[in-house]
């Protein structure tokens, strides 16, 4: 087992948003004790890369830092808090508003690990168990939270799979290319299947 170590891809929101959901995490803390991710960073979470060799790894990095460069950096939205149902155990969480622009370019991200659809979110209290959930949940449904923020970067995080620090660690921030803008080149994403069908639907006419 020498030689491998745990790795994590996310997005890093801004150190605002950071200190946000540390105080709510710390609020959750004086309601129910301690909990999972209580001292976890804020983050949204791509992909996990368990169990992974470093010398595997290092040529996944060198080709995202060219893949990257064909995203703009992402613009996101937090809407107020939800939650996911696992029956014996919940996990609170700050929503991101979806929208048709923020879709297509989590749909392009996830292409370059193969990431099937998944709901971005930033983790508040995760694994509750249902005392704790219905102690700490009517607070977060009442509570209002609505702020923009910008991601400019995607962090790859590690930690090493032996010995007792088992903390995430800063490996590499790959930053998106700034030369592009998230609403201009979105809009074009989103323009892109419906010229396509245009001059498809004009090719069959032309047939007539």
């Amino acid at each position: 087992m020498t030689g491998y170590q745990d790795y994590l891809i996310v997005l890093s929101p801004p150190e605002n948003i950071v200190n946000r959901v540390k105080q709510l995490k710390d609020f959750s803390y004086h309601k129910i004790g301690e909990f999972e991710s209580l001292y976890a960073k804020a983050n949204i979470v791509i992909q996990p890369w368990p169990r992974k060799k470093p010398v595997w790894i290092e040529p996944l990095i060198r080709k995202l830092v060219r893949d990257l460069q064909s995203l703009p950096p992402v613009v996101l939205d937090i809407n107020g808090f939800g939650f996911f149902d696992q029956q014996v155990y919940q996990t609170i969480y700050a929503k991101l508003n979806s929208t048709p622009a923020t879709k297509v370019w989590f749909k392009l991200l996830r292409k370059f690990f193969n990431t099937p659809a998944f709901e971005p979110h930033i983790t508040i209290a995760r694994n509750l168990p249902n005392e704790d959930f219905k102690k700490l949940w009517p607070f977060f449904k009442g509570l209002k939270w609505n702020e923009p923020f910008k991601i400019e970067q995607l962090t790859i995080l590690k930690r090493e799979m032996i010995g007792h620090d088992k903390t995430y660690k800063v490996l590499r921030e790959i930053p998106f290319n700034q030369k592009l803008n998230f609403n201009e080149f979105t809009y074009s994403k989103l323009k892109a299947p419906f010229s396509t069908l245009n001059k498809v639907n004009l090719q069959q006419i032309s047939l007539f």
